[in-house]
């Protein structure tokens, strides 16, 4: 959203002729600019995503009115309407201070105005589709999906990385995702998508519900997945799809920021941490690659982690800088 369109709706919102659609914009975009704010802020039990939100907004309205001498201002009984209080009175000064948090977000008007969004590193990004349902994107992740559903199915497209769905029902439209190997159709569940090219292959893991797994051009029947099992397909030439079972805590561990790694191989372990913290692994023993694991490791720093792993499979790793790991 553009800083004037941003201006507009904020305006329109204190005005109090704003569209349901238009405050759910202004709630899309504010989700998106704090996306994963939450996740590095200590918050307690009886604290809800509202609160964190509005301490989030706080700590930027106290950067934007650093130096001055007035008494902060009372805490609003409504975090939107104080936002866009501040949004409307200096909006180049929050724009400054939000622009580079945003992900990429390209809009397509050729294309029946479908947006692409950009998932920057170190990031794991939440949005809303205009259906309701809910998409959670991985760091690295390219997603394309239209602003409004129209026809008989709701098709988006995960053209790398990795998405977690919750799709809301609808009987009668389809809820179709694509991506470069593989086509997954739901009516209404939850459901993992691990598409990153890199990895050389493309998993889709089920938590509720019933979906049904397709390669596009090839006539075969959709594999059918419940609850708990997994479909991987790895490589586009045998066209073989392999169904096994999958831990419900391992699909989607990753929307909080989390790692769960059920006898998973160090050197796919490896890989996971160079995404997520925008690193590279150097491994000199080859064979340590191959050794497997299961461990949780919850939102810690890199140092730490590799801590954990060292002890537990007996190696010794050196962080060379902040972008290099060198495991001997």
């Amino acid at each position: 959203m553009g800083l004037n369109e941003l201006k507009l709706l904020a305006q329109k919102y204190l005005n109090g002729t704003a569209t349901a659609e238009e405050k759910q914009k202004l709630d899309q975009w504010y989700d998106t600019v704090y996306a994963g704010g939450t996740e590095v802020i200590n918050t307690n039990d009886n604290e809800t995503e509202a609160d964190v939100k509005q301490r989030i907004f706080e700590n930027i309205h106290s950067k934007m009115h650093a130096g001055d001498n007035a008494a902060p201002p009372a805490r609003p009984k409504h975090k939107m309407r104080q936002l866009l209080v501040t949004v409307a009175s200096a909006a180049a000064v929050l724009a400054i201070v939000c622009y580079a948090m945003l992900p990429s977000v390209k809009t397509m008007i050729g294309d029946k105005e479908k947006q692409v969004i950009n998932v920057p590193s170190n990031r794991v990004l939440h949005i809303t589709l205009a259906d309701g349902s809910r998409v959670w994107l991985n760091a690295g992740s390219v997603f394309k999906y239209p602003k409004n559903f129209e026809g008989k199915t709701r098709t988006v497209e995960l053209l790398e990385g990795r998405a977690f769905f919750d799709v809301k029902h609808e009987d009668k439209h389809p809820f179709i995702v694509k991506t470069k190997s593989l086509n997954i159709t739901v009516l209404g569940t939850s459901f993992d998508v691990n598409s990153y090219g890199k990895e050389g292959k493309t998993c889709v893991s089920v938590v509720t519900g019933k979906v049904g797994v397709t390669m596009p051009n090839n006539n075969k029947p959709a594999v059918m997945l419940v609850a708990k099992q997994q479909a991987v397909l790895y490589n586009m030439v045998n066209s073989t799809i392999v169904t096994q079972p999958v831990k419900e805590i391992a699909i989607n561990a990753w929307c909080k920021n989390n790692f769960v790694f059920d006898q998973e191989s160090l050197g796919n372990v490896f890989k996971a941490l160079e995404k997520e913290y925008n690193t590279t692994i150097t491994v000199q023993d080859k064979k340590l690659l191959d050794e497997r694991i299961s461990i949780k490791l919850g939102n810690q720093h890199l140092d730490t982690i590799m801590e954990i792993l060292s002890f537990t499979k007996h190696f010794k790793y050196q962080i060379a800088n902040d972008s290099t790991v060198v495991v001997k």
